[in-house]
């Protein structure tokens, strides 16, 4: 998922739902922490987190009321995709480490490393 643009708000403003709804999709999507998703967008972590909290509430109640939303499913969907990328990254960093592993055996074996 993109980065949302962030919008120019004036003064005593809020930000609009739009952009409240991407900020969170893509936090939940990039597999990156609160923080750095917070700071990349010119945000408050506890803005952050308010706001997909506040998404999830009205999600929930719109699901009750209406079984057809699929934005919910769409949150958590966004959720699993940034876990599955976190355990991609420590899974292809546990790839690295065995080749070359598998490296240094196969020099002491041929004789090559002293």
């Amino acid at each position: 998922m993109m980065k949302p643009t962030r919008p120019l708000i004036p003064k005593g403003g809020s930000y609009p739902p739009e952009f409240r709804e991407e900020a969170v999709r893509y936090w939940l999507s990039s597999g990156q922490t609160l923080a750095l998703v917070a700071a990349d967008l010119g945000l408050s972590p506890e803005c952050l987190r308010s706001w997909r909290k506040q998404l999830e509430a009205g999600r929930a109640q719109d699901a009750a009321s209406n079984p057809l939303n699929g934005t919910a499913q769409e949150l958590a969907q966004a959720r699993e995709i940034g876990q599955l990328r976190r355990e991609l990254d420590a899974m292809t960093r546990q790839r690295d480490i065995l080749k070359k592993a598998i490296g240094i055996c196969a020099e002491i074996q041929s004789g090559g490393l002293k």
